[in-house]
């Protein structure tokens, strides 16, 4: 017996891929599949690249034939339409994804003492389409965090330990394994590899960027209009200067691998029953990892996810950040360890990217719901009219306001709309 409902499920969800899954996860070609359900597993908004599932399954194999198992699964679709398909492509997204999951995350997770980095992966295949099919967080009580007032200090104190974790294991992986990063890991939003660029995540960033800018000339009182002034001139070079941030080559310094897309959405919390506190933190969504400064990661989340009173403590997350990386680093016999200078410096080097998150991220995770239009991928690449109501409700915020308008001060003083 099948059942879907609650939204559109695609036809080739079905029960012989619920078993290739199963049967691939499990290593037992005994699974049988007696029943499933399927259900959107995601919000509008929550997912751009991709359509998201949990199936529900009732399973038997040789080893329990009396009584009919259960488990829940994510199966995370990337199907080859509008645009999305076109970066899908250029970014190598799923290849990326599943190189992670199948070869580099568990490797990771052994050198790091066997920390939880990810979910299990059970199938990856790109037949019908791609999809990687995973283990279902939320029996093991992860859920999201409310994204629309940033985190609290708690919460990114959470992600600094555990991405320092992360970090430092992959500085003991990188001497191990640099042939295979520089082959599949080399690049984040800009592939190299690739001989015409689509411009469309170019074409979003000067969209936002102009909405922001109107939206600071005519909607936001007592801005600077010296600072105004400066972010127009700076219009004609957003993009370039953001191209030569992300790929730039450097040797005074050190890397790591990138999550490359840290940001509310691409993680889960588990919370103590009682007090309600987060307790443990777990990353989703592999797709952009990259190995290159740990200024990517650190400047995109704390850039975009951070709520008001976490933004008075960036200091302090960021010394959290130095000690566990510093920790795990020497826990596992790796050296020079970065000094907390070396960090700063690392920030300081990718910072543009912060820039960047708070005049393109930044809006959309603190965006309120709206049943003006249903949030997509090609809302923000698209010119129509809908598109252009997106813009400008994401940039009307009060919250985001609140946030950005001392931050693009901030950015003033370290000269980051200079030309």
């Amino acid at each position: 017996m099948a059942s879907v409902n609650q939204g559109k499920i695609p036809e080739y969800l079905n029960e012989n891929l619920i078993r290739k899954s199963l049967v691939n996860g499990f290593q037992d070609e005994s699974v049988a599949v007696e029943n499933f359900n399927i259900t959107p597993a995601t919000s509008a908004g929550d997912n751009y690249m991709s359509d998201v599932f949990r199936v529900r399954v009732e399973y038997r194999t040789i080893s329990n034939e009396e009584e009919p198992c259960k488990i829940s699964l994510i199966v995370k679709c990337m199907p080859d339409d509008g645009s999305r398909g076109q970066m899908l492509k250029e970014l190598d997204l799923y290849e990326k994804e599943a190189e992670m999951y199948r070869s580099v995350i568990p490797e990771l997770s052994k050198i790091a003492d066997n920390e939880f980095f990810s979910a299990k992966l059970f199938y990856a295949t790109q037949t019908p389409v791609r999809m990687l099919w995973f283990q279902d967080l939320r029996p093991l009580q992860f859920t999201m965090a409310v994204r629309k007032t940033g985190f609290d200090f708690d919460h990114c104190a959470l992600v600094m330990k555990k991405i320092g974790k992360f970090h430092a294991a992959s500085m003991l992986y990188a001497k191990q394994n640099m042939a295979m990063l520089e082959k599949h890991f080399h690049f984040h939003w800009y592939n190299p590899d690739v001989e015409s660029r689509s411009k469309l995540l170019d074409g979003i960033l000067e969209k936002n960027y102009a909405v922001l800018l109107n939206a600071i000339e005519h909607d936001w009182a007592d801005f600077d209009p010296n600072l105004l002034a400066k972010m127009k001139e700076l219009s004609p070079f957003y993009v370039s200067k953001f191209e030569k941030c992300m790929t730039q080559k450097f040797d005074n310094g050190f890397k790591v691998l990138n999550h490359g897309d840290l940001w509310c959405n691409n993680m889960m919390f588990r919370y103590d029953p009682v007090s309600h506190k987060a307790e443990e933190v777990i990353f989703l969504d592999y797709q952009t990892s990259n190995y290159n400064s740990p200024g990517l990661d650190l400047n995109y989340f704390l850039s975009t996810c951070s709520g008001l009173d976490a933004r008075d403590r960036i200091d302090e997350l960021i010394e959290m950040y130095h000690g566990a990386l510093s920790d795990a680093l020497a826990s596992i016999g790796y050296s020079p360890i970065p000094t907390l200078a070396d960090v700063y410096h690392e920030l300081d080097r990718m910072e543009f990217l912060a820039l960047v998150s708070v005049s393109s991220l930044l809006p959309i995770v603190l965006m309120e719901d709206t049943d003006i239009y249903e949030p997509s991928f090609d809302t923000m690449v698209n010119d129509d009219e809908l598109s252009e109501k997106r813009r400008k409700i994401q940039f009307s915020g009060k919250l985001y306001r609140t946030i950005a308008k001392p931050l693009l001060k901030k950015y003033d003083e370290k000269k980051l709309f200079d030309v």
